[in-house]
């Protein structure tokens, strides 16, 4: 089971990394929350003033002087708020330990994000529709804060990003969510793992390759390479560099399209569906002051082993074209992409 809070990764180049820093935390902040600073020079403030605090920033920032602050967040589809942590580092604290270059963290501990219990009414407990409840009360906001933290203004000064609920940024085939700016490069997600896998490299130091510089990469690998997958057959248990390079020569839309129709949810979701869409009724109803009489609840923890197996193994996937050119790709954040894709590359014929 996942010990943490999800954490997203955003790569941007230094010389804008902190419009987009400043861009993000307009997009993320509560206007008149306490925001706290601190720099790693031990500079920083307690303030209510986005102002203020960028203006430190950019005072500051440089070297391994990294920025680091906590304020609140409120979910786009949510009446609630959390705590959530944003930071900014150079280049030179990347080439020393990688842990950005942008990272937000959502709440301070694991429950401030993920739903702990959710009220039930009577009948047979179902294990499968609880934990589509709680897929359900999670997923709108790992696409809203990941693309409040990439795109959370025209300016497309951060080209890739991603969620996952470990603290670092692996492969994004490993990841629960990505984003990235130019739906024409979505194969660079396939090309980004394969080459970060292959030649252990960590992503938020290769996140900004060009799309040619990775095909390169893989190109000159030795025929045959493959590396290793986390998957449930022989299939998609690894990724070889020739399904790599045929994604990669693949028409970006045609690649789209496979990921949309590997989206589908499975049987298991399905059948889980109705009895969820009552439970999710019954809660707003407990949470509408004006109902009137509800139906009897009592309350039940949808974080046992059963729960999230379930959503590791069958939480659905979301393909999002953006209005921006963009594109989103995302899961709950106990599952990784890696299913969706290896479903895609299967129909189109590219595993090997």
């Amino acid at each position: 089971m996942t010990a943490s809070e999800p954490w997203f990764y955003a790569w941007c180049d230094e010389a804008e990394r902190l419009d987009a820093f400043a861009a993000a935390l307009s997009a993320l902040v509560i206007p008149g929350a306490r925001i706290s600073l601190m720099m790693s020079s031990e500079e920083g403030c307690e303030t209510r003033s986005v102002d203020e605090v960028l203006a430190m920033i950019r005072a500051h920032f440089g070297g391994t002087n990294n920025a680091h602050l906590l304020s609140g967040v409120s979910l786009s589809d949510s009446e609630g708020g959390m705590v959530f942590g944003l930071k900014c580092y150079t280049d030179e604290s990347e080439r020393l330990c990688p842990w950005g270059p942008l990272c937000l963290t959502a709440g301070e501990r694991k429950w401030d994000f993920y739903p702990y219990e959710i009220p039930v009414g009577k009948g047979p407990r179902s294990v499968e529709a609880e934990a589509a409840v709680a897929c359900h009360l999670v997923q709108g906001a790992v696409g809203d804060l990941l693309l409040r933290l990439c795109a959370p203004d025209a300016s497309g000064r951060v080209p890739t990003g991603a969620c996952t609920d470990k603290h670092n940024w692996s492969a994004p085939v490993e990841m629960c969510a990505t984003y990235n700016a130019n739906a024409a490069e979505l194969a660079r997600d396939l090309a980004l793992s394969w080459v970060s896998l292959h030649d252990k490299e960590s992503v938020s130091r290769i996140a900004g390759t060009s799309l040619e510089a990775l095909r390169a990469r893989v190109e000159a690998a030795p025929r045959g390479v493959r590396v290793p997958m986390k998957g449930t057959s022989e299939l998609t248990g690894s990724l070889s560099r020739e399904t790599v390079l045929k994604a990669l020569a693949t028409p970006p839309a045609t690649l789209f399209e496979a990921l949309e129709a590997a989206a589908v949810p499975d049987d298991a979701w399905r059948a889980a569906e109705p009895r969820a869409r009552e439970l999710l009724e019954l809660r707003r109803l407990l949470e509408d002051e004006a109902a009137g009489e509800v139906p009897p609840a009592f309350w039940v923890k949808v974080a046992t082993r059963e729960h999230t197996r379930f959503l590791e193994e069958h939480a659905p996937f979301h393909v999002r074209r953006l209005p921006s050119g963009g594109v989103l790709l995302a899961t709950h954040p106990y599952r990784t992409l890696w299913p969706l894709w290896a479903d895609a590359l299967f129909v189109l014929g590219l595993m090997s």
